[in-house]
C-alpha cells in the first residue's frame, strides 16, 4: 500500500485523513503492510539463517497437467541444516511429491527441490494456496517455517450449475412466452473454421477460450430499459466466431403464432454492427446444427429497434427456437455487445389477462379500519384477473383516496404479476377470514407452472392496528436440486395511484420531488427496512417489511414506490397525515426489542481508532481520560496479526509491529480501569486464500452461476478474498474468541461488514441455496454468542448499522450519506446520487430504533465528507457535529487525544447521555423548509438544527448553517443531565457552548480547528515545452514544523494521482511569513490533447505519510487545489488558475481572538468550568504551546461555592505547579500555561 504523500483509504472505517488535535490531518502512519504492491505475502519465510522459498507463477492457464514449481532452501549459518518439507494445497490440488523427506543443506549452501501441483476435480477461475511447511533441525535448534505461494487461475473448464433437463416447454394458446426468462435454453457458439460448441442447459457467462458471453439482464438504450437476452460472439486472441441461444418449444396446433422482440447495440465503441437471425431447427437435428432463417437483420442501432416474425408455418411442431448473434459480412466483432429485448413467443391472440376465478372480480372488499396520528379510514381490495397479483389495494378516508395496482412477484427469474412470462398461472382461489381485531384479511393461493414444476402462491392482506399487512410465501414447491430453488426472489407493490412528493429512507435522508433511482439495503444506503413516502394533500404511507429488503426503488414515471424484498415476508403499509406519525406507529408494530448491550453502549462517546501502536495509544487515551472523557467506548481496528485485512480469519496474536501482546493488554487494561468500553476489530466476511482453512468447496459461498462470490480486494497487498458461507463461520469465529477472551479481554466486539451489507443470498459449491434470513440469523447467533462469552452484557458493534440485527447486534458506527452529486475521486461512491429537487439528512432510523439500536457518530469522516473539506465537513465539523445532534448519536472521534477530541466530548456528551434510550417523539421542518429540523424527544428535550445556508433565529438564539440549540422542556428529566448545548452565533461570531448541572464549557473558537492554516497560491506558470514552472507562494503566520515536505500532485479529475511536480527548496521547515517556492515537473507524453490534470499540493511528514491541515480550496485529503494543466496543440501545456477564494473556515472561528461573554465566562478560547469539592475548577481545551486566558465573574457562577482566594495551577498529574493569591473576589482573571493542565480555585 502507498503511503506518503498518498491518501489511503478502506472500505470499512478507512484510513482516513482526519482533523488532528489542532494542526494536522492524520493518515495512519503503521499499517504492517509493505509499500510495495505485490500480491499477497511473498512466497518466503526466514528464521534463524534459514530461508524456505517456494518459486512458481502467481498466475496460471487451467491445464490438466498442473504445473512444475520449485522449493529453495537456503542455509547461510556455520550449521548443517536437516529437515523435511511438506507441501499442501486445498480442494483436491496436490503436490506431487507431497513431501520431501531427509532433506540436507551444507552451511553457506542452497538447496532446490521440484514438484509438480495437480489440480483437484473441480478447479474455478480464482486463487489458490500451495502451502510449504518446513521442519528442520540446525545443528539442534529448531527451526519451523511456512511460505505460501498463491496462484490464480484462468481458463479452468466450467463447472456445471442448474441441472436442467432439455425438454421442449409447451406454449399453450392465448399465452405470452418471455423468453429471457425461460431456464431451458442452451448457448452456441461457433468459431469460424471450428465445430460449433453447445454449452450446458443453463448456461450463462463468458466462454473461457474465446470470450463469446450469453447473459439475461436489464439493459437501458434510448432512455427505455428492458429485459434482455445478450449475445455477444467469440472474439478474443483472434478466435472469431458467431453465438446464438436456443429454446426447445412445442408450438399449439393452431396460429397465429409470432416471435416479437427488439433489438439494440452497445451504445460503447465503433461497432460495424451485428447480423440478428432467428432461425427454426428441429427438436431432433444434431446438437450444434443452425436452423433455417426465418429472420435477417444487419443494424448498428443503438436505440431499440422492433421487429416481430410470424411463425404460424410452424404450428403444431417441436422445435428449437434459435436466437443468434452474427459479427456480419466483415467478421468483425469489435464492440459487438447485442441484445434481443423482450423475446416474446405469443400464441393466439395477444393475451391481456391469464386464467383467475371471476366472482369476484371488480368487487371491493372492506378490510377494516387504517390510519394513525388523528387520521381514520378504511382499506379495501378488489382483486383482478390474476388474484392479488392485479389487484387495486385502496387506502379510502372520506373523499381522498389513495391506492396500488397490485404486486410485483418474481419466481425463477419469472414474473408471475405479468401476463408476458415464463410461468403459467393455472388457476386462483381466494377466501375471506376474521382477524382479531374485528377487520378481514383476504387470503388468495394463485397457482403457478413452469420448468421446474408446480407451485402456489399465497398472498395473505387485511388490517391489524391501524395497519394494513400483506403477507407472501410459497407452498408446495417442487423439491430442490442442485443449484435450483424455487423461492420468492422478488416481491414489490406495484404502481400508485399519484406521485410521491417526498420519499424517506435509510439512516436518514428526505429526497423532495425524487426522481428514478434504486436504493439498495446496505449500512449505508438503505438501512432501513421501512421507508416513507409523502404525497400532496397531507397523506403519507410507511412501508415496512420483516426481512431484509433487496432495495428501494423509486419510479415517478411508473408511479413505483417500493421496497422490493426476498423469500417469505410481512409487509405493513402505515397511512397517516403525517409521515412521523406512521413512523412511530411502525416502531410500535415490527416486534423489534433491543438486545442485552444496548442499554450499556446507550450514549458513550466513541473513540473509534485506525491507527498507531497499542501502548503509545494507551497512553494518549489515558491523557484523554484525565480530561474527563470516560463516558466512552475505544473501538480498535487495526491490530491483527497479518496485518489489517489480510490473511483472515487468522487475526492472533496481535500484529507485532505496532507492539507486543503485553502493550495490547495494557491497552485494553488502561480502558477497563477508566470504566471505558474496549472493542476489537474481527470480519468474518473476507476469507483469504493463504488462510489456514480455506476452501472453495467447504467455506466460501457461490454465486447461481457457479462461481466463487468475490469479497474484498486488498489493494495495499493486491491480494483477493473469498466471501465466507454463512454457516460455515462458526469455527473460526469461536476459536479466535476464546483465544482473544482470555488475553486481552475486552469489553466490548466490533465485527465489521455485518451490518454494512445486505445479508446474503448464496449458494455452496455443490449447489445447494442458503436464504438472506438464514444468513442474519446467523450473524446475529454469533453477536449474542460473543456477548455471553465476554459476560457483563459486552456491547457488540458493526459497521454502518443496518435495522435487520436489532435484537442481536448492539449498536453501528453510522454512515450518514448525504444526496447530492458526487465529488469525483475516491469517495465518490459514498453519495446517494439522486435526481431530485431538493434533499437533507434527516433522523429517520432514530425515528424508528433509536431506543433499540445504538449509532455512533454520522459516519468515517472520509465517507461522510465525500470529496468535501475535511475542515468544514469532515469528524470535528459543524456539519458533521450538526447530523450528531439531529439524529441523538452519541458523538464519535478518530483520534485518543487532541484538541478537538476534548472539544467535541465537552459540547456532546451530555446531551448523547441525556438522549441514550430516549424515544423521538416528533420530527418538524419549520416553515416547511426541510433544512430547519426540530426534533421533540419523549424525554422533554428539543433539539433544532439549521442545515440551511441562512440564519435562523429560535428561541433568542441565532443558529449559522450548521448550528444547533439543544435545550430541555421545563421538568425534563432530560434537564439533570444537560441544561442547554448549542453551536450559535453570539457577538457576530460563530461560538458553542454546553451547559449540565456538572459543568460548563465554553469556547469562542480563537483555536477551531488550530491556529489559522497556512495558505498555498499558483502566482505564475512558466512553460518550457515538456518541462514545467509554477510558482507557489505560501502564506505562513504559523511556520511548517520540522521535517514536513510539501508535494504535488498533478491528477485526474477522480483526484488520482497521474505524475508529481518537485518542491523547491524543499525544506520550508520553521519559516513563516510569504514564503516563495517552484514546482517543476515533466508532463509525461502519455497525456494526450485536450486532457486536463488538476495540482493538488500540500504538506506530509514522509516518515508515516502524515498531512498537515491547510487554507484554501480542499480536496477532501488535505490537498488544495491551485489550479489546472491542459495539454494542447504541439504537446504543448496551458495553464487555468484556481479561482482565489477566501478561506470559508476563517468565517467559523474567531481569527482575532475576540473574547465573548458567555455569561459569567468571558474568553476567546475553549474552556471547562466545573464546582469540585470547595472549589472551582478550569481546565482549557489542551493547546501544546499557547496560554489559554479568561475571566469569571463569580457571582454569575450557578453553584454555591465559596469564594476563591487563589489559584493553585495544576499538571496534568493532579499535582499543583504554582499558586497565584487572587486580588479580587468576583473578576478573577486566569491565564493558564501551556505544560498546565488546569486552574483551580478555591478558598
Amino acid at each position: 500500500m502507498r503511503l506518503a504523500p498518498i491518501h489511503v483509504t478502506r472500505r470499512s472505517g478507512e484510513w482516513m485523513l482526519l482533523l488532528g488535535g489542532a494542526f494536522w490531518l492524520a493518515v495512519f502512519s503503521v499499517l504492517g503492510l509493505s509499500s510495495k504492491a505485490s500480491a499477497y505475502n511473498p512466497p518466503v519465510d526466514s528464521a534463524f539463517g534459514v530461508t524456505l522459498r517456494i518459486q512458481g507463477p502467481s498466475e496460471i492457464s487451467y491445464s490438466p497437467e498442473g504445473f512444475e514449481c520449485t522449493l529453495v532452501v537456503q542455509n547461510t549459518t556455520e550449521k548443517p541444516l536437516r529437515g523435511t518439507i511438506r507441501l499442501r494445497s486445498i480442494d483436491g490440488c496436490q503436490a506431487d511429491p507431497a513431501e520431501i523427506d531427509n532433506l540436507a543443506v551444507p552451511p553457506g549452501e542452497t538447496a532446490r527441490r521440484s514438484f509438480r501441483l495437480r489440480f483437484g476435480p473441480r478447479i474455478y477461475n480464482a486463487h489458490y494456496p500451495i502451502h510449504a511447511y518446513g521442519r528442520f533441525d540446525l545443528g539442534g535448534q529448531e527451526v519451523m517455517l511456512h511460505p505460501i505461494l498463491i496462484f490464480s487461475v484462468r481458463g479452468a473448464p466450467p463447472v456445471p450449475t442448474a441441472t436442467w433437463d432439455w425438454k421442449p416447454l409447451e406454449l399453450p394458446n392465448n399465452s405470452a412466452l418471455a423468453l429471457e426468462e425461460v431456464p431451458v435454453f442452451r448457448a452456441v457458439f461457433q468459431v469460424f473454421g471450428h465445430d460449433p460448441e453447445t454449452m450446458p442447459v443453463g448456461w450463462r457467462g463468458s466462454h473461457p477460450s474465446h470470450h463469446g458471453t450469453c447473459e439475461r439482464m436489464m439493459r437501458e438504450l434510448g432512455g427505455a430499459t428492458k429485459p434482455v437476452i445478450g449475445i455477444h460472439p467469440p472474439w478474443y486472441e483472434g478466435q472469431t466466431g458467431t453465438g446464438m441461444v436456443e429454446f426447445p418449444i412445442v408450438l399449439p396446433a393452431s396460429g397465429p403464432i409470432r416471435l416479437s422482440f427488439a433489438l439494440g447495440m452497445t451504445p460503447e465503441g465503433q461497432s460495424d454492427g451485428v447480423t440478428f437471425r432467428v432461425r427454426v431447427a428441429e427438436l431432433s437435428a444434431p446438437e450444434g446444427e443452425f436452423g433455417k432463417i426465418v429472420f435477417e437483420r444487419h443494424t448498428t442501432a443503438k436505440t431499440w429497434e422492433q421487429h416481430e416474425v410470424d411463425l404460424s408455418a410452424y404450428a403444431g411442431k417441436t422445435i428449437r427456437l434459435q436466437l443468434e448473434s452474427h459479427p456480419g459480412p466483415k467478421n468483425n466483432t469489435g464492440w459487438d455487445s447485442s441484445f434481443w429485448a423482450e423475446p416474446t413467443l405469443i400464441a393466439g391472440a395477444t393475451p391481456t389477462v391469464r386464467a383467475g376465478e371471476s366472482s369476484k372480480l371488480g368487487t371491493p372488499i372492506i378490510l377494516g379500519t387504517v390510519g394513525v396520528g388523528g387520521l381514520r379510514g378504511q382499506a379495501e381490495v378488489e382483486l383482478g384477473p390474476r388474484g392479488l397479483l392485479d389487484a387495486n389495494v385502496r387506502f379510502r378516508f372520506g373523499q381522498r383516496v389513495l391506492s396500488f395496482h397490485g404486486f410485483e412477484v418474481t419466481v425463477l427469474g419469472s414474473r408471475l404479476d405479468k401476463v408476458r412470462s415464463a410461468t403459467a398461472l393455472l388457476g386462483v382461489e381466494s377466501q375471506v377470514e376474521k382477524n382479531s381485531d374485528g377487520g378481514q384479511r383476504l387470503v388468495a393461493r394463485h397457482r403457478f407452472q413452469n420448468a421446474a414444476g408446480t407451485f402456489d402462491l399465497i398472498g395473505v392482506v387485511g388490517t391489524e392496528k391501524g395497519t394494513l399487512v400483506v403477507n407472501w410465501r410459497l407452498e408446495n414447491v417442487p423439491a430442490a436440486r442442485p443449484w435450483v430453488d424455487v423461492h420468492l426472489e422478488d416481491v414489490a407493490l406495484g404502481s400508485w395511484s399519484e406521485e410521491a412528493f417526498r420519499v424517506y429512507a435509510g439512516a436518514g435522508n428526505v429526497v423532495q420531488k425524487p426522481q428514478s433511482y434504486t436504493l439498495g439495503f446496505d449500512g449505508h444506503r438503505l438501512s432501513t427496512s421501512f421507508v416513507g413516502l409523502e404525497f400532496d394533500g397531507g397523506l403519507s404511507i410507511v412501508q415496512g417489511c420483516d426481512v431484509p429488503p433487496s432495495a428501494f426503488q423509486v419510479n415517478p414515471a411508473a408511479r413505483h414506490y417500493s421496497l422490493h424484498v426476498a423469500h417469505a415476508s410481512k409487509m405493513t403499509l402505515i397511512p397517516a397525515t403525517r409521515v412521523w406519525d406512521a413512523v412511530k406507529q411502525w416502531r410500535e408494530v415490527n416486534g423489534l426489542k433491543p438486545s442485552d448491550g444496548v442499554p450499556v453502549l446507550a450514549g458513550r462517546f466513541v473513540f473509534d481508532l485506525w491507527g498507531g501502536r497499542y501502548r503509545e495509544s494507551a497512553d494518549a487515551l489515558q491523557k484523554a481520560f484525565r480530561y474527563g472523557l470516560t463516558d466512552s467506548l475505544v473501538i480498535w481496528h487495526n491490530w491483527q496479526r497479518w496485518g489489517y485485512d489480510y490473511r483472515l480469519p487468522e487475526i492472533f496474536p496481535p500484529n507485532p509491529s505496532l507492539g507486543t501482546l503485553e502493550d495490547m493488554q495494557y491497552l485494553a487494561q488502561i480502558c477497563r480501569q477508566a470504566g471505558v468500553r474496549f472493542a476489537l476489530h474481527d470480519n468474518y466476511i473476507d476469507f483469504y486464500p493463504d488462510a489456514e482453512g480455506f476452501s472453495y468447496l467447504d467455506t466460501i459461498a457461490f454465486h447461481a452461476n457457479g462461481q466463487p462470490v468475490r469479497a474484498w480486494f486488498n489493494e495495499g497487498r493486491q491480494a483477493q478474498s473469498y466471501r465466507y458461507r454463512a454457516d460455515r463461520v462458526a469455527p473460526f469465529l469461536q476459536a479466535n474468541l476464546t483465544q482473544i477472551a482470555e488475553h486481552i479481554k475486552p469489553t466490548a466486539y466490533f465485527i465489521d461488514v455485518w451490518s454494512s451489507i445486505d445479508p446474503y443470498d448464496y449458494w455452496t459449491a455443490d449447489g445447494k441455496f442458503f436464504d438472506k434470513v438464514y444468513t442474519r440469523n446467523t450473524w446475529g447467533q454469533h453477536f449474542a454468542w460473543i456477548r455471553q462469552l465476554l459476560g457483563d452484557h459486552a456491547p457488540q458493534i458493526s459497521e454502518s448499522g443496518h435495522d435487520q440485527l436489532i435484537g442481536w447486534l448492539d449498536g453501528a458506527t453510522t454512515n450518514h450519506l448525504r444526496v447530492g452529486k458526487p465529488i469525483p475521486g475516491y469517495y465518490q461512491w459514498s453519495v446517494w446520487n439522486w435526481d431530485c429537487e431538493d434533499a437533507e439528512r434527516v433522523p429517520w432510523f432514530d425515528a424508528a430504533h433509536h431506543d433499540r439500536f445504538v449509532l455512533h457518530g454520522a459516519g468515517y469522516s472520509g465517507r461522510y465528507q465525500a470529496g468535501l473539506d475535511a475542515r468544514l465537513h469532515g469528524i470535528y465539523s459543524d456539519d458533521y457535529i450538526t447530523t450528531e445532534v439531529l439524529t441523538g448519536h452519541p458523538a464519535m472521534v478518530a483520534q485518543p487525544f487532541g484538541q478537538d477530541v476534548v472539544r467535541k466530548y465537552w459540547l456532546l456528551s451530555a446531551l448523547g447521555r441525556a438522549l441514550a434510550l430516549d424515544r423521538i417523539e416528533d420530527v418538524e421542518f419549520v416553515d416547511n423548509n426541510i433544512h430547519r429540523i426540530h426534533v421533540k424527544w419523549a424525554s422533554g428535550m428539543e433539539t433544532w438544527c439549521n442545515r440551511g445556508e441562512s440564519d435562523w433565529e429560535v428561541a433568542g438564539v441565532v443558529l449559522p448553517q450548521f448550528g444547533f440549540l439543544a435545550r430541555p422542556a421545563e421538568n425534563s428529566p432530560a434537564g439533570r443531565v444537560v441544561k442547554e448545548a448549542a453551536i450559535a452565533r453570539r457577538d457576530g461570531l460563530i461560538v458553542e457552548w454546553a451547559i449540565s448541572p456538572q459543568s460548563i464549557y465554553v469556547n469562542a473558537r480563537k483555536d477551531y480547528m488550530g491556529p489559522e492554516p497556512i495558505r498555498p497560491r499558483a502566482t505564475k506558470f512558466a512553460p518550457k515545452g515538456q518541462e514545467i514552472e509554477i510558482s507557489v507562494d505560501w502564506a505562513a503566520r504559523v511556520p511548517i514544523p520540522a521535517g514536513w515536505v510539501p508535494f504535488a500532485h498533478f491528477c485526474d479529475e477522480k483526484g488520482d494521482i497521474i505524475f508529481q511536480g518537485q518542491f523547491e527548496p524543499r525544506d520550508l521547515s520553521g519559516i513563516t511569513g510569504q514564503i516563495s517556492t517552484v514546482v517543476r515537473a515533466r508532463v509525461p507524453a502519455s497525456i494526450p490533447a485536450g486532457q486536463e490534470l488538476e495540482l493538488r499540493v500540500g504538506v506530509y511528514r514522509p516518515q508515516d505519510g502524515r498531512r498537515l491541515s491547510l487554507a484554501g480550496p480542499d480536496d477532501g485529503q488535505s490537498r488544495i487545489r491551485l489550479g489546472k494543466i491542459r495539454r494542447v496543440a504541439d504537446s504543448q501545456v496551458s495553464w487555468i488558475p484556481q479561482a482565489d477564494e477566501p478561506d470559508r473556515l476563517l468565517l467559523r472561528k474567531n481569527a482575532e481572538g475576540r473574547p465573548v461573554d458567555f455569561g459569567g465566562i468571558v474568553t476567546a478560547q475553549g474552556v471547562r468550568v466545573s464546582p469540585i469539592g470547595d472549589g472551582v475548577l478550569v481546565v482549557p481545551l489542551p493547546l501544546e504551546d499557547q496560554s489559554t486566558q479568561l475571566t469569571i465573574f463569580w457571582s454569575k457562577l450557578p453553584w454555591k461555592v465559596a469564594r476563591p482566594t487563589k489559584i493553585e495551577f495544576l499538571g496534568i498529574d493532579g499535582n499543583v505547579v504554582r499558586t497565584e493569591p487572587l486580588s479580587s473576589q468576583e473578576e478573577i482573571r486566569l491565564a493558564i500555561q501551556p505544560g498546565e493542565w488546569a486552574a483551580r480555585l478555591v478558598p
